[in-house]
């Protein structure tokens, strides 16, 4: 029951940062939008980490399930694909590697400023 009112909870904020792009028309998608109010959320302490536990781990062990229609509509333009891909691959793989160094460091700065160590 804990698990789905986490993720009634995550539908709903999701839904209200949607109908905030609809009447505001921001520059940036939607999801961005949540992920910044979620990050807000957690640092004020107004919604704490451990509440989401069950929620995150079940998105992370069904992540594959999410991505098989991706997956499906890759092999649909293969062709498509397979003349320009090398570019796409390239853009994917910086993108990538930019959010994935993005995120370390973002969760590096979080530790250091959460421990109180201002050694460095």
């Amino acid at each position: 029951m804990r698990l789905l009112v986490e993720i009634l909870f995550l539908s709903l904020l999701y839904g209200a940062v949607v109908l905030l792009h609809q009447l505001v028309a921001l520059p940036f998608p939607p999801v961005l939008s949540g992920m910044l109010l979620m990050l807000l959320l957690l640092r004020t302490g107004i919604v704490q980490p451990q509440r989401w536990e069950l929620a995150s781990r079940f998105f992370s062990r069904h992540m594959m399930l999410f991505l098989i229609p991706l997956l499906v509509g890759i092999m649909n333009y293969w062709r498509e694909l397979s003349a320009g891909g090398w570019r796409l691959l390239v853009i994917i793989v910086a993108s990538t590697a930019s959010v994935l160094i993005g995120t370390a460091w973002a969760a590096i700065w979080l530790k250091r400023e959460g421990s109180g160590d201002d050694e460095r």
